[in-house]
């Protein structure tokens, strides 16, 4: 889903919510003035070749006005122009010329002359973006939502794109929204539990501060979970990758030289036979080796480099032996730094100050390393975990508006995710659920300084095995040693927001009836404690839902919770 702004008028284009995901045939539009209330419209792609044999599908995207007619598709005004991802089931030649394999995902564009009411595909060129950028040619599997927008400050369009662990930046000079030069690319980083997916780009100014802008990037993970969206500040130091071990190539391939039982090896797909779990690898791929178990041995010499960067960044574990199993750094024959794993076989990262030597030399206990992605940059690298946008299991395929002022960033999001997504039972799940009690509980625990729902007993949890879990997020006292809780109840969700919005937990619920509330706190006495219920009005009914907020003042006990349940805590009025 992704959003503009045309006058009064914001469009969101549907690709990639329910009705096409679902049936894989049809993506719809909604129109709104006033990001509430929503107006359905007719179907605006419908899958090429349907209803008989479909030979491209529509997968996400997004629109921007092209008020410069840099497209040239505009006839006397500004068209919409639409980028998405093509989905084609089988190999052919296209009316391009252009060739997909089977099952390919590719990057096209339409427009619309009529404010989106119909759409003309650009078949003379599409896809504009055939395949992922080198050396991931061979991800043309997961390569897929694109996200293009104007940037004033140079005067070009920038589109991303991601494929399973990266996203790929790329931009041009106005002259048209058709082709498309590479400019950049970013990851595997953080969470790689599964492929990113929904890539948003934008720039925010740092504390409402005109002088200090950041650029920031936002990522679905699918599965990556429960929490599927997350962020980071989009590195704006020129840091390269040096190695990722990614793709189908040998060492030697790659300009390393072997030497021992490692000539002729490659790298590897994480944790071998007889070996621990390996953890912590960027990507696919990587050093590692445990070949044969602990009795491989060799060293691997990189191509070299110069050192034009303050920091080499990289990840490290198996074997601790400075002498035996380590990775050295060494400028004209001489080692000027060295560094091991930890006796695991979890990949930290490492940074260090023109060769790079991969050593194994030990054949006991513990005699291999593993390496994974190495980088120049001129910052340190850092062990942060992802910095999720929200930390419940229903927040994903985030998109933002963009044309609204640069101090904010307005989100939308799918309440839901492909966990259990197409087996939710909403249909007849309110009159066939039975009547034993159910439960939902919003706490925080001092002690741990987090905040979490609990929704084991919160309704049907039965077409799912994942569905009766704990979320878990971060949340620390205020300065004042205050904890606030902003908590939002629906017939089906439960949203939770933590002091002034520093974490949130987005959960759906299925109870058999509208959710009673009560509050108690466990472990010792609670002092202090406000309470305010608010009723906020639907957007489509005269029925209200609430808003309960809580403010913790210190002294305060170890534990709070805010259960729903059958219990009564105020009238269901």
């Amino acid at each position: 889903m992704k959003a503009m702004k045309f006058g009064m008028q914001l469009e969101v284009l549907l690709l990639g919510a329910f009705v096409f995901h679902v049936d894989a045939v049809q993506s719809k539009e909604s129109f709104t003035e006033d990001l509430t209330h929503w107006k359905e419209q007719p179907v605006a792609f419908l899958a090429r070749g349907y209803p008989n044999n479909s030979t491209e599908m529509f997968f996400s995207g997004n629109v921007v006005i092209d008020e410069h007619n840099t497209s040239g598709f505009g006839k006397g005004h500004a068209p919409w122009v639409a980028m998405y991802t093509s989905f084609y089931p089988s190999h052919q030649v296209l009316p391009s010329g252009k060739q997909v394999r089977d099952q390919q995902q590719a990057q096209s564009i339409a427009y619309s002359l009529d404010h989106g009411a119909t759409w003309t595909t650009y078949d003379d060129g599409n896809p504009i973006i055939l395949d992922p950028p080198s050396p991931y040619q061979d991800q043309y599997l997961d390569f897929r939502d694109p996200n293009i927008f104007w940037y004033e400050p140079i005067e070009k369009w920038v589109a991303i794109s991601v494929s399973q662990n990266f996203i790929s930046s790329s931009y041009i000079h106005p002259q048209s929204l058709k082709q498309w030069n590479l400019e950049s690319e970013f990851g595997p980083f953080n969470a790689v539990g599964g492929n990113w997916e929904c890539p948003n780009l934008f720039t925010l100014h740092v504390d409402g501060d005109d002088s200090k802008v950041e650029w920031v990037a936002i990522v679905g993970v699918n599965p990556g979970g429960p929490p599927g969206t997350y962020s980071w500040r989009w590195p704006s130091d020129g840091s390269i990758v040096f190695e990722d071990f990614e793709g189908n190539r040998s060492f030697a391939d790659r300009g390393w030289v072997a030497t021992g039982d490692l000539i002729g090896t490659s790298p590897v797909a994480g944790t071998l036979p007889g070996q621990n779990p390996v953890t912590g690898f960027l990507g696919n791929q990587l050093v590692n080796t445990f070949l044969n178990v602990d009795s491989t041995t060799g060293i691997l010499t990189s191509p070299s480099f110069d050192i034009s960067y303050n920091y080499i960044n990289l990840l490290v574990g198996g074997g601790d032996n400075i002498n035996q199993t380590a990775i050295r750094l060494k400028i004209d024959g001489n080692i000027v730094h060295a560094t091991t794993g930890s006796n695991s076989e979890h990949l930290p990262g490492k940074t260090g100050i023109a060769v790079i030597e991969i050593i194994d030399l030990a054949t006991g206990d513990w005699g291999h390393i593993n390496v994974g992605e190495i980088s120049f940059a001129n910052s340190r690298a850092t062990n942060d975990n992802a910095n999720w946008l929200d930390w419940g299991p229903d927040f994903y395929a985030a998109q933002s508006y963009n044309g609204i002022p640069q101090y904010q960033r307005t989100i939308i999001s799918w309440m839901n995710n492909w966990q259990y997504g197409a087996a939710i039972p909403t249909s007849p799940w309110r009159s066939a659920m039975a009547i034993p009690p159910s439960e939902d509980f919003s706490q925080h625990d001092s002690t741990t300084q987090q905040v979490f729902i609990d929704r084991t007993k919160s309704g049907d949890v039965s077409f799912d095995s994942t569905l009766a879990s704990v979320y878990y997020a971060p949340l620390s006292p205020a300065l004042n040693n205050t904890v606030t809780l902003h908590i939002f109840v629906d017939w089906s969700s439960v949203e939770v927001f933590g002091g002034q919005g520093q974490t949130t937990i987005t959960t759906q619920i299925f109870p058999p009836k509208m959710p009673r509330m009560r509050s108690f706190s466990t472990g010792e006495t609670t002092d202090n404690v406000q309470l305010r219920k608010s009723k906020v009005r639907p957007t489509w009914t005269s029925e209200l839902k609430c808003m309960i907020e809580i403010v913790l003042c210190s002294p305060y006990a170890p534990k709070l919770d805010l259960g729903f349940s059958q219990s009564s805590f105020f009238p269901e009025d």
